[in-house]
């Protein structure tokens, strides 16, 4: 069964409830606005202003509802990061051009925010959407991430940098001016001012919490950032005869214990961000 989910206004998301009237269903669920189900589609409406489609042919419902509440598609950048909550491995810049034919595309394959999508799921997709879709990309290793730690730089400054890198080479890739939407990190005054060293810093970007939402080009960049991490992540794990454990759980810590009994500490800056809790709680020497 393929899902697919829409960010609405409140204003939208009660037109859509009198559209769908003939058709609701009994709910008495407080987060729950309504739930319907029209041409063998499950329409979960949430009072957050979420909609959840659900059926096996999801595509014609949602260009219903779009032309219905006037949703227009328009072609936009957005920029993405993966890695950071990860002990191992890089962090991932991805940044990624869609045209108005590139969202129905992504619709099709029902691509949403990387977080949501299991790894097989990823790793189907991700060379599918890369080879598709005009972007920039930039895999930070575990190695040149510890080296920029050492010189003063946090996370937020080295995602900054990254990404102002990665929308500067993908806007130069693409003809026409179109909006440039950031899943917001930091505060914009925060983020231009990790940038006020740069000789060339772009400045004209829209920042959202849940980007991904806004536009499927920050879904896309987070899918294509994601299947770098893991091809990374597998190289490094084939490299040290391990296979790492992702995320920053006890599951980490427990394999960093393994890893530095049988390998040594001076291993670690290659394959793990030195700076997080998981490896400086260790008190190494």
């Amino acid at each position: 069964m393929k899902s697919y989910t829409l960010s609405l206004t409140n204003e939208q998301l009660e037109e859509l409830k009198q559209f769908y009237h003939n058709y609701q269903q009994k709910v008495n669920q407080p987060y729950l606005s309504f739930v319907a189900v029209h041409n063998d589609v499950r329409i979960n409406a949430f009072t957050s202003g979420k909609v959840v489609l659900q059926g096996e042919e999801i595509n014609s419902e949602l260009v219903t509802i779009k032309s219905y509440l006037n949703i227009k598609n328009y072609s936009a950048i957005g920029s993405d990061e993966v890695g950071t909550g990860d002990v191992f491995g890089p962090v991932v810049v991805c940044t990624v051009y869609t045209s108005v034919d590139d969202l129905d595309f992504l619709e099709s394959l029902n691509v949403r925010d990387s977080k949501t999508i299991k790894n097989k799921d990823i790793i189907r997709l991700g060379p599918i959407i890369a080879k598709r879709l005009t972007h920039s990309l930039v895999i930070l290793s575990p190695e040149k991430y510890n080296e920029t730690f050492k010189d003063g730089y946090n996370l937020n400054k080295i995602k900054a940098l990254l990404h102002n890198h990665m929308i500067i080479k993908t806007t130069s890739k693409v003809n026409e001016t179109v909006p440039v939407i950031l899943d917001q990190f930091c505060l914009p005054n925060h983020y231009f001012n990790y940038l006020k060293d740069e000789k060339l810093v772009y400045r004209d970007i829209e920042f959202h919490t849940k980007a991904e939402s806004i536009h499927l080009s920050v879904a896309a960049a987070s899918i294509i950032a994601r299947y770098a991490f893991l091809a990374k992540m597998h190289t490094l794990s084939k490299e040290l005869g391990i296979s790492l454990k992702l995320g920053a759980g006890k599951e980490v810590d427990e394999q960093l214990k393994e890893i530095v009994s049988e390998k040594g500490t001076a291993i670690l800056p290659k394959i793990a961000k030195m700076n997080y809790k998981n490896i400086t709680k260790m008190n190494l020497r």
